[in-house]
């Protein structure tokens, strides 16, 4: 199984490490030293007073914010500040539900105090990379659809990214070479409950979100069908969607090439991208 995430955190030097910055930002008071976001804020002379709330992926069990921070960096040279969001991991107990419980609170904590964190609660984009992606979607989704069982009450989005994404969180419950201990450990209890799972899976509701939309994917990202899949859903209603997938022969532009490896130009390419959705749709 590949996990596009890890837990241990890079320490690598990056740009967003020298701007200004708030760390460890609880969203749940109380909460567990998972429930926080990091916040960099763009430099004055390029500031575009607008943000862009990063979720990390890890196939739902690994992954770190800080992780992110060469990620960041991209963007906050082009005048963004970006909120680094950190979830609680499944571990074969809590599960997707959990995770986004706890992205919907970092929101509506983001909407709700953004005058005093220094933030434009109107100009705010999500983006996520991977299981990232399941619940920037999910939580995109939520902000114009009631009926989603856990959603942001408060936050609204300019726009939502997605980098090689999760979409039908349901297929991987019932895919081939997945044994049970593996479905338990990044699924979690629940992962025979089918309406449980479609509860949960952004395919569900992807007629419920209407704003801008990017996809990004390529020829080595080993969950690409994902992306393929919201594609072939948007256009089969008719819905706009900015969908790039990088043709490359080299192995290094693979799944979520552009967070982990900024500098191949096909990273480059991508970000670039997503740079002119965010200044098209501010």
């Amino acid at each position: 199984m590949v996990v596009s995430g890890s837990n241990r955190v890079s320490t690598e030097p990056a740009y967003a490490d020298s701007l200004e910055k708030r760390i460890d930002v609880q969203y749940v008071a109380g909460g567990t030293p998972a429930q926080v976001v990091d916040i960099y804020y763009a430099a004055k002379d390029v500031r575009k007073d607008a943000v862009l709330i990063d979720i990390h992926g890890g196939f739902y069990v690994a992954g770190k914010r800080q992780n992110n921070r060469k990620f960041a960096s991209v963007f906050l040279k082009e005048g963004y500040d970006v909120v680094l969001l950190e979830y609680r991991v499944n571990d074969g107990k809590k599960d997707v539900s959990d995770e986004l419980s706890d992205c919907a609170a970092a929101l509506d904590y983001l909407a709700t105090h953004a005058a005093e964190l220094g933030l434009n609660k109107d100009r705010m984009f999500l983006t996520g990379d991977s299981a990232g992606g399941h619940l920037a979607l999910y939580m995109a989704e939520g902000t114009e659809d009631t009926s989603l069982p856990v959603r942001p009450k408060v936050f609204k989005t300019k726009g939502v990214m997605l980098s090689c994404p999760a979409y039908d969180f349901a297929s991987f419950a019932h895919a081939g070479g997945f044994a049970k201990s593996a479905l338990e450990w990044f699924i979690g209890p629940r992962y025979k409950d089918d309406r449980w799972l479609e509860s949960v899976s952004p395919r569900t509701y992807i007629g419920s979100y209407s704003g801008p939309l990017f996809v990004s994917t390529c020829t080595h990202d080993f969950i690409r069908d994902q992306a393929l899949l919201i594609k072939s859903d948007c256009d089969s209603r008719g819905r706009s969607i900015e969908f790039v997938d990088i043709k490359s022969d080299d192995r290094r532009v693979g799944h979520v090439h552009n967070v982990t490896n900024q500098d191949l130009p096909e990273s480059q390419e991508v970000n670039g991208m997503m740079v002119g959705f965010m200044n098209r749709n501010l």
